[in-house]
């Protein structure tokens, strides 16, 4: 059930005496949802006092037009009356309300996913190039204003926004974060293993904030041998985990705990995780002890340092086995099936991921 209809039902009193015992236990332990909880009364309150003098204007108006006829005017009294300082009172406070809780009406999002809106809890972390903005005429030109000579490499636009991505399989399929890539013009991948290389976007599921990229040149993934697999089983709290991306142009290693089987506002879809992740992490991977994918880097809650979200890989793989049944989507389901991290050294098994994770550039023209 969605916390809106959860609200709804507490204050229409459609709740078992179960249920309201959890609701109340909830309000007490969980500031986040009691702040939206009292947001949501708010709004409720305000929109109820706003029908309620818009009918006592109607029917003025209509005893008016009643007593005087449609033609007649009224003339308007320069001093202001008390009433009429309330009126203004109100309705700034209410449209004050209205505008705090508007923010939070738009987390709690059809589909029972709260993290796929953005809102004032919840940072994306992509790396925003703000003083580096790539222009539309080197879009048009393959992101390329030089061109290799000799021994000179090609010097690239700066890319608007930078993140992290990880191979899905063997098939130069790769994973990241939806809001990455949303309105791109074009997406190239690279890391210290491979130059930057063009992608296609093939999925995109919003919901859970993920897409799939696949790599235009065939060659380059013809002989990748993914040493890590997706771990669907249900993980424990406590579990250590740790994270590979680019929150700068290095690779950046990150190691904490799995904190919540649920992400914010307990959204079954995420895990909470004790790592300080940044701009740049989003879309990177989540890894457990054994070098298997758990899920995958989302975003962090605002001003909180050290507390992050990942999608979980079994809701990724439910997405994408949701698809029609074709060529692509039998792609998509076949995960690497030879895991050669198990028992490894924390160190060894980071030499042998990275090169199949990737930083990811992203061009959108202006």
């Amino acid at each position: 059930m969605r916390p809106i209809d959860l609200f709804e039902n507490y204050l229409d009193g459609k709740l078992s005496a179960e249920e309201i015992v959890a609701f109340e236990t909830q309000l007490r332990s969980d500031a986040i949802f009691a702040n939206a909880f009292e947001q949501h009364k708010t709004l409720i309150d305000a929109l109820n006092k706003s029908e309620k003098r818009n009918a006592f204007k109607n029917k003025l108006k209509a005893i008016h037009t009643q007593a005087f006829g449609n033609d007649a005017k009224i003339v308007s009294i320069k001093e202001e009356t008390n009433a009429k300082r309330y009126f203004k009172g109100f309705a700034y406070a209410a449209s004050v309300a209205v505008i705090a809780v508007l923010s939070t009406v738009a987390v709690l999002s059809t589909g029972g996913y709260l993290l796929k809106q953005q809102s004032n809890q919840i940072t994306n972390l992509m790396r925003e190039m703000i003083d580096l903005k790539a222009s539309s005429e080197a879009v048009s030109e393959a992101i390329v204003e030089g061109i290799t000579k000799g021994n000179q490499k090609a010097v690239y636009a700066p890319a608007n926004l930078e993140g992290s991505a990880f191979a899905l399989n063997n098939k130069g399929y790769i994973i990241t974060s939806s809001h990455m890539v949303n309105g791109a013009d074009s997406v190239f991948v690279q890391n210290g293993s491979l130059e930057r290389t063009l992608t296609e976007v093939v999925l995109i599921d919003a919901k859970l904030d993920i897409a799939i990229l696949k790599i235009v040149n065939k060659d380059v993934s013809k002989s990748w041998e993914v040493p890590f697999s997706f771990s669907e089983k249900p993980t424990d709290i406590g579990e250590k985990v740790y994270t590979l991306g680019y929150p700068r142009k290095d690779m950046v290693y990150g190691e904490g705990s799995l904190s919540s089987l649920s992400g914010y506002f307990n959204d079954t879809a995420m895990y909470q995780i004790s790592i300080p992740v940044n701009p740049g992490n989003s879309g990177g991977p989540l890894l457990n002890d054994q070098g298997n994918v758990i899920g995958v880097i989302r975003g962090k809650i605002t001003g909180a340092e050290a507390t992050g979200f990942a999608v979980k890989s079994n809701e990724i793989f439910k997405s994408i086995s949701a698809l029609p049944v074709d060529s692509t989507r039998n792609d998509l389901m076949n995960k690497p099936k030879k895991q050669t991290l198990k028992g490894l050294k924390r160190t060894e098994q980071i030499k042998r991921i990275n090169p199949y994770v990737f930083n990811v550039l992203v061009y959108k023209k202006d």
